[in-house]
Formats: structure tokens, C-alpha cells, sequence
């Protein structure tokens, strides 16, 4: 029971003292930030015999949207896969997608000088439903997607369950640098 009234008293502070969830936004705004220069990736990302048939649209909205929740900026952010499918009975099942897209880059001793924008760690979670394009049949186009564009980013899979017979519960959790609030745009694609 006391353990409860504590409980209860710390919310409480927490809402006379910081009124409409103000204390969410002083404790993110907390987290340590490192200097960091925007870094341009470019790459492709070649896909090999996926279970079922993607559409170029499909592949289009899965990358960019699973690139947006990284937090790469929309601005410098262009997709274009092809070698895909017009339509979801197609037959093309080894499609191929172009990414470009910057990320933060850390900077180190001397070179913190040439810092253009901060950036924070943060936990992010690929997988079902997030980004919401990534279905239950997307589990191997995920594992495909971890072994070629993340392996290639700063990025550490923190957990990872891409056991794709698992009726449709998958993901990976990744640790990841992102620009810090506030931090100015990246430059244009």
C-alpha cells in the first residue's frame, strides 16, 4: 500500500510541476547529444528470390517510410527500385531498390569543429505494422533488408527476431544515432 501512495504522490508532482506532459519533453530534451555531419548514402540494395511478388510501389513506400522512421531527412531522401513487378501477380521476385538518403555522422576530436548538427541515440523498432506499409508477409524482404542496407549504415541491432515462421511476429530493434531536435535540414538529394 505505501508503495502505491508513493506511486501515486510522484505523479501527482509530476503534474502540478509540469503541467500537460511538459516533463516528457525536459527529460528528452536531457539526453546527451555528440557533434555530427550529415553523411550522404547511396547505394542499392539487391533482393533475391522473395516469397511472394512486390510491386515497384510497394518497395517504394516499405524503403522510404522504413528510411523516414530512421530518421534520415525527407529532403535528401529518393528511392527507386525497379526490376519489380507492375502488378502483385507478376512473377519478378529478385527486385532491386536505389536508396539515397543522408544519416548523422559523429565527429571526433579535432574534427568537431566542422560539426554542421547534434545528434542523440535513440531505440528504434523495425518490424510489423512499423512503419505501417511492413505486413506479416514482409519478413523475409526485412531479413533480406538487415543483411544488405543495414548491414552497410552506423546502425546496431540491439534485438532481433526474424524468424519468419513465426505467423507474422517479427522485427528488429536498432540503436541508432538521429539529428537532434532543432537541428538544421539536411542538404538537398
Amino acid at each position: 500500500m505505501n508503495r502505491l501512495r508513493s506511486t501515486v504522490l510522484v505523479c501527482l508532482f509530476l503534474l502540478v510541476a509540469f503541467p500537460s506532459g511538459a516533463w516528457a519533453a525536459v527529460v528528452h530534451d536531457h539526453a546527451p547529444t555528440r557533434p555530427a555531419l550529415w553523411r550522404t548514402y547511396d547505394m542499392i540494395v539487391d533482393l533475391d528470390n522473395l516469397p511472394r511478388t512486390y510491386t515497384c510501389d510497394q518497395l517504394w513506400y516499405v524503403f522510404y517510410d522504413m528510411l523516414a522512421r530512421l530518421g534520415t531527412p525527407y529532403g535528401s531522401l529518393n528511392v527507386l527500385p525497379y526490376q519489380c513487378s507492375r502488378t502483385p501477380s507478376g512473377d519478378l521476385r529478385s527486385p532491386r531498390v536505389q536508396v539515397h538518403f543522408q544519416m548523422p555522422h559523429l565527429l571526433r576530436g579535432k574534427a568537431t569543429k566542422w560539426a554542421t548538427l547534434r545528434a542523440v541515440r535513440r531505440r528504434i523498432f523495425i518490424g510489423r505494422g512499423k512503419p505501417k506499409r511492413l505486413t506479416a508477409e514482409d519478413c523475409e524482404l526485412l531479413r533480406q533488408i538487415r543483411a544488405t542496407l543495414l548491414q552497410s549504415l552506423p546502425v546496431k541491432i540491439v534485438r532481433s527476431n526474424l524468424d519468419c515462421a513465426a505467423g507474422g511476429h517479427f522485427g528488429l530493434t536498432l540503436q541508432l544515432w538521429v539529428a537532434a531536435p532543432g537541428t538544421p535540414r539536411a542538404a538537398g538529394g
